[in-house]
């Protein structure tokens, strides 16, 4: 089998392969060398959305703030999770509101900090503050609540009634630039812990005496799951491991040397743009332990190689980047890999757009206005174009 990849990613005459396959020790390694689309965009995302839920009724249902997720049924309908409102909000295939379920408070269906929304099937997993979950049916009828183990955070829905999260479950006592490993552990949906399956590099944080805050292009590991499949990014590198559902890794995909280089101009940009923030009335400056923090933090040499991870239901991984405060606000290019993982190159997502989920032949996500309003929108995605690739 090794011989047969090796023979199939033999260089062509004219130059290197662009992808290469090989094995190593039974885990499948895809590195892709190039775009497969070469200099251009075989998919595109219309600018003009086909729903904007803040305008396709009125009233407090088409109000939103602190939008966490939003989803598509397979019924076609639309489901947002409404932080700045704690609630979880459906509306028809056309943005017509429907119903909504949640609000402030402790009690069953209710949430004190909605954090995200993930589907099981047609039944809905919110995830609030504080490791507790709670399972709605289709008709966001409230199911039940579970309460997970302390310091759980990035849920995701793995199948045969397994979710998969990532866990703190130990923090040395440590100071500086620091990153504690997060365990991934399964739980069912009566909320019963089953199984560890491995762990991630989990997030880097900047620790002193007195504070704990996030670093200067801080890295973090990243989980989705697709087709009973967990991918796992750690951000170091262009990198993501897919593994089955025991934690086994099947397959690792690469793009080598893909640029992550920073300046030392891009670095004390973001640590100024931290130190003059706006300040609330009365207050006149930074306390002294927070300016001496972030003046003390260390200047990283590369940024983390992306900050979200998706997988679209046809299997291809969409790497949004990492980008600082100090830099956002204008288009992004995401970078996609195939169902094989083969790289095939970048999609321009537009200026103050956040995805929160990829389809077949849409984008669902939250546009952000001049007046700071956010508008969820399903846009358009055009894939186009044929491609192959040297290997």
């Amino acid at each position: 089998m090794l011989a047969t990849l090796l023979c199939a990613c033999a260089p062509p005459v004219d130059g290197p392969p662009a992808v290469v396959v090989r094995d190593s020790a039974g885990t499948a390694i895809v590195e892709s060398f190039r775009p497969a689309w070469g200099d251009s965009t075989r998919w595109r995302i219309d600018p003009d959305p086909l729903i904007d839920l803040a305008e396709s009724g009125t009233g407090d249902p088409h109000n939103f703030y602190g939008v966490r997720s939003m989803r598509r049924l397979s019924t076609g309908s639309l489901v947002v999770a409404n932080r700045g409102s704690n609630e979880i909000r459906m509306f028809s295939a056309d943005g017509v509101f429907v119903r909504s379920a949640g609000g402030d408070g402790q009690g069953p269906g209710e949430f004190t900090n909605l954090q995200q929304i993930v589907l099981a099937g047609d039944s809905i997993i919110a995830e609030d503050i504080r490791a507790r979950v709670t399972l709605f049916g289709p008709d966001l009828e409230h199911i039940r609540t579970l309460q997970l183990d302390d310091y759980v955070r990035g849920l995701r829905y793995l199948g045969s009634g397994t979710m998969v999260v990532q866990a703190v479950l130990h923090f040395p006592e440590l100071y500086g630039l620091v990153r504690y490993p997060e365990a991934l552990l399964l739980y069912d949906l009566e909320g019963t812990r089953r199984d560890s399956i491995g762990s991630t590099p989990g997030a880097e944080s900047y620790v002193t005496e007195i504070l704990s805050g996030t670093p200067l292009f801080a890295k973090r590991a990243l989980v989705e799951t697709h087709g009973g499949r967990i991918y796992a990014g750690a951000s170091d590198d262009m990198q993501i491991e897919e593994l089955d559902s025991r934690g086994e890794t099947v397959r690792i995909l690469r793009i080598p040397d893909f640029p992550l280089s920073l300046t030392a101009v891009q670095v004390e940009t973001e640590r100024r743009a931290r130190l003059d923030i706006p300040l609330p009335q009365g207050v006149t400056s930074l306390p002294p332990h927070l300016v001496e923090a972030l003046e003390n933090m260390p200047s990283p040499e590369s940024r983390p190689a992306y900050r979200t991870l998706r997988v679209d239901p046809t299997g291809a991984i969409w790497l949004g980047p990492f980008l600082e405060s100090s830099e956002a606000g204008g288009p992004e290019d995401w970078q996609v890999l195939d169902a094989d993982g083969v790289w095939l190159g970048s999609v321009e997502i537009p200026a103050d757009f956040r995805v929160m989920d990829v389809g077949i032949d849409e984008i669902l996500g939250v546009w952000t206005d001049a007046l700071d309003v956010q508008h969820p929108q399903v846009r358009r995605l055009s894939r186009d174009g044929v491609y192959s690739v040297d290997r």
